[in-house]
């Protein structure tokens, strides 16, 4: 290993080894890095052939760290971190409005809330380019991801920075018709789920209608959306939402989830970057006004 020509290492090469690791398996790598796996397989064997040692044990049922793997972990986590900070300050130390901004944000969020605001940034910035990841997982800041998140959350992330924007409220709603046929007891009336908050049974659902079935699970609030408003169960979503919305109406539950602010974050070696401070301050402003409207209908 001592003999390994350290000049011809490939960085990538290394990112995808640690994505392994952290991850757990090649598969999950390659789905996060957004690649097929056999790439993760042929980088991982080309920093193995530059290091001349084995990182990986492979069995048929997965790969597991080897000794030699397991001693060199804090050097490569070092070795990333100190490329993140490279490509960091690079970036930081732009002070021009040109370029490419990656913002992320609930899909119904950008639907809603960040359209309107978007489309006048572009008319006054053109050359700042602006692309948009509609995730309902939360983007890795610290490296790039995105540049911007819009996010509700209680708990910010570490290494970032941001202004809360508003609260939001939680509540459980539901068609008038899907209402009265679940108190009448007609037809199958079911709950929506949303599948990225960890809980098998939602808590409102637990606590509040314990003998329904979950009919649907979503990843994405917007479906979950559509699905209460063509009347197919009672789901979980803003009073924003809900209560904005003629066609749906708030049921009882108990359980329903706490408060959530909403938030304009970014990395904290990003925040004096010139398009990221233009862009903050413009949406900020923009946004006032929609939020005050959104969170009068959160109160209702």
């Amino acid at each position: 290993m001592y003999g390994a020509n350290m000049q011809a290492m490939d960085w990538s090469d290394v990112h995808y080894c640690l994505a392994v690791i952290q991850e757990g398996s090649v598969t999950a790598a390659a789905k996060k890095l957004g690649v097929n796996h056999t790439t993760v397989s042929r980088r991982i064997s080309a920093l193995e052939k530059t290091l001349h040692a084995s990182l990986f044990d492979r069995s048929t049922s997965g790969w597991s760290v080897t000794p030699v793997g397991e001693s060199i972990l804090p050097n490569l986590e070092q070795m990333q971190e100190a490329a993140s900070a490279i490509e960091r300050s690079v970036h930081a130390d732009r002070k021009d409005l040109n370029g490419t901004l990656r913002i992320t944000a609930l899909d119904v969020c950008i639907q809603r809330i960040l359209l309107p605001g978007l489309k006048a940034f572009s008319e006054k910035y053109p050359s700042i380019h602006v692309e948009l990841l509609a995730s309902e997982e939360a983007l890795d800041l610290s490296v790039h991801a995105a540049d911007i998140a819009f996010r509700t959350t209680n708990n910010p992330p570490p290494n970032v920075v941001g202004k809360k924007i508003a609260d939001f409220n939680y509540g459980v709603y539901a068609t008038k018709s899907a209402w009265e046929d679940y108190m009448a007891g007609r037809g199958d009336v079911g709950a929506i789920s949303w599948m990225l908050d960890g809980k098998a049974i939602p808590e409102w659902l637990r606590q509040s209608y314990p003998d329904m079935p979950i009919r649907y699970r979503s990843n994405s609030l917007n479906v979950i959306y559509d699905l209460v408003r063509q009347g197919s169960g009672f789901a979980e979503i803003p009073c924003s939402l809900g209560n904005s919305d003629p066609d749906l109406i708030k049921i009882p539950a108990q359980g329903v989830m706490e408060p959530m602010g909403f938030w304009l974050l970014t990395n904290l070696d990003l925040r004096t970057t010139a398009r990221i401070r233009i862009f903050r301050d413009f949406m900020l402003d923009y946004l006032q006004p929609i939020v005050e409207r959104f969170e009068s209908q959160s109160a209702l």
